[in-house]
């Protein structure tokens, strides 16, 4: 039974991630997030998606996308594309801020429960935004498959359900969604800074100031299915 929670604000917006050494030339930033399911051709979320935010001094708000409506139960859906080669055993990375990990009791993405973050840096993810913000708790990933360029299979439906703990302080908590896999030849691809996605839960008033400063940003009532 999963408690319903009173209408609160909330964001989501999409994931990112930067390209580290590791990464060969045929690799790179190619791994796209959506609010919503795109088309093909593939567009850039940019200049496609309605919610794109440019620019914020949070680094979990900064060039992101950012998903409103009026009212909206968990489970929810994301959707991740490949905008070039392919992703081999493409990877969602979820970060977590402090004030979330004592908010949550798990996360379960595509069925697959999660209950326990690691510290410290990502191999393959390099250090940036989130990852460097005072903020970051942990980070864990799920397996979400292969996606192919230029085919039916260039784009995957995420299900992210989130179980919050009874009477959870839900004030500023904060979840961060990054992508990365290998093409074939093993080179990392990855998705880039301007393409992330946050699920974000601050305190009213605070997204009342955001709204004043980011255009396009969007608030909406948050309730839990029983």
């Amino acid at each position: 039974m999963k408690r319903k929670i009173t209408p609160i604000i909330a964001i989501m917006l999409i994931a990112i991630a930067a390209l580290t050494t590791t990464a060969l030339a045929e690799g790179g930033g190619h791994l796209w997030f959506y609010s919503k399911e795109p088309p093909w051709p593939m567009p850039d979320p940019k200049d496609w998606d309605p919610k794109y935010v440019e620019s914020s001094s949070d680094p979990w708000l900064d060039e992101s996308i950012v998903i409103p409506s009026s009212d909206w139960e968990t489970p929810f859906t994301i959707w991740l594309a490949c905008a070039q080669f392919e992703s081999l055993n493409t990877k969602l990375v979820i970060s977590i801020n402090k004030a979330a990990y004592e908010a949550i009791n798990k996360i379960t993405v595509d069925g697959f429960e999660i209950t326990s973050w690691r510290s410290g840096g990502h191999p393959y993810l390099a250090p940036h935004g989130v990852f460097n913000s005072a903020e970051f708790h942990g980070y864990a990933e799920v397996n979400v498959g292969n996606l192919y360029y230029n085919s039916t299979h260039y784009k995957v439906a995420i299900v992210i359900d989130i179980d919050l703990k009874e009477g959870a302080d839900l004030t500023n908590a904060k979840i961060h969604f990054d992508a990365y896999g290998f093409t074939e030849d093993e080179s990392l691809i990855f998705s880039p800074y301007s393409h992330d996605l946050n699920f974000i839960i601050p305190e009213p008033a605070t997204i009342f100031m955001a709204v004043a400063s980011i255009a396009a940003l969007g608030a909406y009532a948050y309730k839990r299915k029983r």
